[in-house]
């Protein structure tokens, strides 16, 4: 049976044009019984005007987010 994940890594927060970013290693959801552990990720994470979280894998991809003003494209057309 999995074990319980193993709790992030929170790192010193991070400012990028007046917006706060959080920082974390996350280590996965469940560490198997057998085998190696899941490497740890980076993840950073912003809030925008609505409070809202918005989580990115590195910082110039949350970086970029945060001077878009949090505006996303939306999804492209499936062509289906």
């Amino acid at each position: 049976m999995p074990k319980p994940p193993q709790a992030p890594d929170r790192f010193p927060s991070q400012e990028h044009n007046g917006t706060l970013i959080e920082v974390i290693s996350h280590y996965g959801y469940c560490i198997p019984d057998k085998g190696p552990s899941p490497a740890s990720r980076m993840l950073y994470a912003a809030r925008d005007q609505k409070g809202e979280r918005h989580w990115r894998g590195s910082k110039s991809e949350i970086a970029s987010l945060i001077d878009r003003n949090f505006s996303v494209p939306p999804l492209a057309p499936s062509g289906i």
